[in-house]
């Protein structure tokens, strides 16, 4: 049978580490580029394998010497015992490799010397190969006129007969009138890995005198060349030797170890062997599959049925919590009782299913109340924030980054209670506004971004003798181009002024300082009250419940549904064009108001009895509005999030105060 190619191997990751796989499965030929020219192969089939695919080709000859050698992973040694030769003049001989000791070690022929046999590198190497000769020397110098300098050195051939000295070992000097002296020698080269194929190594003996009256011989001794690569790395192949027993345990079923083996596979009685032999997309036997002919697939049908099989690789396992980073399990296992075929897999380890701590720490500048624009709570005014993945490694993010506002949105959500550090707490200031740390530790959050001005822009008292205003609808108040402005009187309560000014002047809305303030980005609230007093003082009723809007409410968690309605706050989304001959303008609020019953005295704003309101700007600053405390007197903290992570819990303190304000 004629020689060629029947099998062509490529692995799937390229010299590069690119991933050719989608490329190689698609090949319906390959072309190699051979000495004699290019040759293509047709391919006939494909076999994936992990790491590489394996090709059927029609089977082409190819020259012989384009076929490489690749076994170099070897040892291999030759001994050369020389005669003593005569030299006059410099001495220069180039030493015959005589007998290889390993046939893998490949002698050839020297292109210098047809005379000499030297080692040649018939493949290219993957990696590094270490070349080495050793032995002993034996060098008489018979001459009297001088002495006797020999050099040993490995060398390299080139193809136009030139010899290169890789590495020499200088011996010393022999004498003249007959003296004899003996060397013991070892010189190393390594041939890196990508060199040539072809190159040819060999070893010579030289003399650096010149004087033609100097004469000698030499003799080599136990003369060895070495020729080695790295030893092959990869798992070891593990040899169990058979057991030999003289006793007869046929019946010692502990003893056995071959008992119950198998040597073909259970096949299934449902699911079928694809055949992929002659094509990645088509399966050869598809006819048979379609028609459930095919041979069955070597494959347990338990394995797609026992529970021990499935749950982990179909079903899954299930551990069930109330809520992340809670090891709560009251609503899991009263959900359980209710429906005890779902198999929810509460969770038994009083530990959460699912863990998301924080790794941040915000400081806060101080803190307030921010009563009458949103009654009975309080803000803190936010500085840095503080990335911590370790004690002493922490990342400070500034409020001028442009990520920091939604690292401060996203850490403290609302309805979210995290954990407020003070640090500095005078007995007096918490005497004074009865604030515990009972009240701070209660605190949730109500938004952030929104801290109240310290004087509202625009305000109605419910003693108003005029109409400030009357919604429309839910969601749309029509309000009047009169209005008060606050100030703030000597008791230190909102006041107003006994007649109102005109919030704009032309028939649209070019100068309505809300509407111009919406469109820069500025962010507008009316706070609603059923009763606003003027001045403003004592207990506010705030406007946030009604019969189709309500806000009131708590949920299974405690939360308000919107923790600013709760406290009358509306944010205004939008002013429209004046209506009613400039008497009026439309305003846009969110959420919807509370209906509290019928007509349209329910939704009005003054005259003597109505709902008051206040109008105001947030300030553009970084805060955290709280609820249920309302943290005036309160200087320089910290706030962290409900679930910190513990590097964060146990170094607080010392990161405050190491990278902090907390001095």
């Amino acid at each position: 049978m004629a020689e060629g190619v029947k099998y062509i191997k490529i692995a799937k990751i390229d010299g590069d580490g690119v991933d050719q796989t989608l490329t190689l499965q698609s090949l319906t030929e390959l072309t190699i580029p051979y000495s004699t020219g290019n040759v293509t192969y047709k391919i006939l089939s494909i076999s994936e394998q992990p790491n590489y695919f394996l090709y059927s080709v029609d089977n082409l000859n190819i020259e012989h010497a384009d076929r490489a050698l690749l076994d170099y992973d070897f040892t291999g040694s030759a001994n050369t015992n020389a005669t003593s030769v005569q030299y006059a003049g410099k001495l220069s001989s180039e030493i015959s490799i005589t007998s290889v000791s390993d046939p893998l070690l490949f002698s050839t022929t020297s292109s210098a010397n047809s005379t000499t046999n030297i080692v040649k590198l018939n493949t290219y190497p993957q990696k590094d190969i270490f070349l080495s000769v050793t032995g002993s020397l034996v060098v008489t110098n018979n001459s009297t006129a001088g002495v006797y300098d020999p050099i040993i050195s490995i060398t390299e051939h080139q193809s136009n007969g030139t010899i290169n000295e890789l590495v020499t070992q200088d011996l010393s000097n022999v004498g003249p009138g007959g003296v004899t002296t003996t060397y013991n020698f070892h010189l190393t080269h390594t041939i890196p890995s990508g060199s040539t194929p072809g190159t040819e190594f060999g070893f010579q003996l030289l003399s650096k005198q010149a004087v033609a009256s100097v004469t000698g011989s030499f003799q080599f001794s136990d003369t060895q060349v070495f020729l080695t690569s790295s030893v092959a790395s990869g798992p070891a192949v593990e040899t169990i030797p058979e057991p030999f027993f003289t006793q007869n345990f046929n019946r010692s079923l502990d003893c056995q170890p071959t008992l119950n083996n198998i040597i073909i596979n259970r096949r299934s009685y449902q699911y079928q062997d694809i055949d992929y032999t002659s094509g990645m997309f088509i399966p050869t036997n598809f006819d048979l599959l379609i028609n459930d002919t095919a041979l069955k697939a070597q494959v347990q049908d338990s394995n797609y049925t026992t529970k021990r099989h499935i749950r982990p690789r179909y079903e899954g396992s299930k551990n069930t919590t109330d809520d992340v980073n809670s090891s709560a399990i009251t609503q899991s296992t009263y959900l359980q009782i209710l429906h005890p075929n779902d198999d929810l897999g509460v969770s038994t380890f009083t530990l959460p299913s699912i863990e998301s701590l924080d790794s941040t720490m915000h400081e806060f500048s101080m803190g307030g109340g921010t009563s009458p624009e949103i009654p009975g709570c309080g803000a803190v005014l936010v500085a840095n924030a503080y990335n911590i993945s370790g004690k002493d490694s922490v990342n400070i993010i500034s409020p001028l980054d442009s990520s920091y506002t939604e690292l401060l949105k996203s850490k403290f959500p609302q309805n979210s209670k995290p954990y407020i550090t003070r640090y500095t707490v005078p007995n007096e200031t918490i005497q004074n506004n009865n604030l515990s740390w009972n009240d701070i530790a209660d605190a949730k959050v109500i938004d952030t971004y929104i801290s109240p001005p310290p004087l509202s822009s625009y305000m109605i008292g419910s003693g108003n003798s005029f109409t400030g205003g009357t919604p429309l609808n839910n969601s749309t108040l029509r309000m009047s181009k009169y209005s008060y402005a606050p100030f703030i009187d000597s008791d230190g309560f909102y006041s107003t002024a006994s007649s109102p000014f005109i919030t704009y002047t032309s028939d649209d809305t070019s100068d309505n300082v809300i509407k111009n303030g919406l469109d820069l980005g500025e962010n507008w609230y009316i706070t609603i009250f059923n009763d606003l007093p003027s001045p403003v003082q004592g207990n506010l009723d705030v406007f946030n419940s009604g019969s189709d809007y309500s806000y009131i409410s708590l949920d299974n968690n405690g939360n308000y549904s919107d923790p600013l309605a709760n406290h009358g706050v509306y944010k205004i989304t939008g002013v429209e064009t004046p209506v009613y001959g400039n008497v009026n303008y439309s305003m846009s609020i969110s959420p919807p108001l509370p209906d509290t019953g019928s007509g349209a005295t329910r939704w009005e704003f003054g005259n003597a009895g109505g709902k008051g309101y206040l109008i105001w700007k947030a300030i553009p600053n970084p805060s955290i509005v709280f609820d249920n405390v309302t943290l005036s007197g309160v200087g320089k903290g910290n706030v962290i999030t409900e679930t910190p992570t513990s590097t964060v819990k146990d170094n607080l303190t010392y990161i405050s105060k190491t990278y902090g304000e907390n001095t």
